[in-house]
């Protein structure tokens, strides 16, 4: 059996997935015809642990669709993740400009059923899968494989830096970022902990013991 720290115990029992939902409103045109796009960042510092899921808001006004590229990075002491939302929205072999479908209002999420690039209604609203290719926007096709998915963020440390980075990356007309926010599921890396002493301590340490015992451990 591991030894405990003196006045902390591990509480029993598996630990609870906690939810966070962020929202951030920013009304920032991306720059157009350029690579070097527009960027927002933002801290979170919630304790939660370790990630199960994350879905991500965004709300676009103007522009073409089919001129954008956009990813969410996650930056944290144990890793990074990134995930590739949107690359050229309908962008084929035989339609390299893309949709020229204009602004949209929608939730990135891998529970959704539909992705994102392949869409092909006038109004972009509702639960999508992120485009996830990982091509270079001036190549990207919809037949290229789904790499960068949001699953890449999972296991990782809720807490940390996230960034959108949003480009226009084709000419005429500008798209505005009016909002994106997080949804964050993830599981504490332990379910709690209390201090103790004296009596209190012992009585738990034995019943830790017995548990151990039982359990061949």
């Amino acid at each position: 059996m591991k030894a405990i720290p003196l006045g902390v115990l591990l509480l029993a029992g598996p630990a609870r997935a906690a939810t966070i939902s962020t929202e951030w409103t920013v009304h920032a045109l991306v720059p157009d015809n350029t690579e070097l796009g527009w960027s927002d960042s933002r801290m979170l510092s919630t304790g939660f642990g370790t990630i199960e899921s994350v879905e991500l808001h965004l709300e676009i006004d103007g522009g073409f669709n089919g001129d954008l590229y956009a990813y969410l990075i996650h930056t944290t002491a144990g890793g990074t993740g990134f995930s590739v939302l949107l690359n050229r929205v309908g962008r084929t072999a035989g339609n390299p400009d893309g949709s020229f479908t204009s602004g949209m209002d929608v939730t990135f999420s891998a529970e959704a059923s539909q992705d994102i690039h392949t869409y092909s209604g006038s109004i972009f609203s509702g639960d999508f899968l992120p485009d996830a290719r990982e091509t270079p926007w001036d190549e990207v096709v919809d037949t290229d494989p789904r790499t960068a998915t949001l699953s890449s963020f999972n296991g990782l440390d809720a807490d940390g830096i996230w960034t959108l980075f949003v480009a226009d990356v084709s000419p005429v007309f500008q798209s505005t970022v009016v909002s994106w926010g997080l949804t964050v599921t993830a599981t504490p890396e332990i379910s709690g902990v209390v201090p103790t002493g004296g009596l209190v301590m012992a009585a738990l340490l034995r019943r830790l013991r017995r548990r151990a015992e039982r359990d061949g451990g």
